[in-house]
């Protein structure tokens, strides 16, 4: 019996087609989608799109919210 393989593409996942939009946000904005990234732990422009989908009424690629990576260590008294 032989069982075959199938190696995915490394790296992230895609996000679909996209197009590069250079802009110039006054310092304080600047300032405030840092802060707002830093926080959900998630790249500056995901927040930028996630600001204009949600200003849009459009719906929010899953990838420009929190991505839950703040997991704190599992206590050996809970261990199974």
């Amino acid at each position: 019996m032989t069982t075959e393989r199938v190696a995915g593409k490394p790296g992230p996942k895609p996000k679909g087609v996209r197009v590069q939009f250079p802009t110039y946000l006054p310092v304080e904005l600047h300032r405030e989608v840092e802060a707002l990234a830093k926080r959900d732990g998630i790249a500056m422009t995901w927040v930028v799109t996630r600001l204009i989908a949600q200003a849009l009424g459009r719906p929010v690629p899953a990838y420009c919210f929190p991505t839950g990576a703040k997991q704190g260590e599992l206590p050996l008294n809970e261990a199974s």
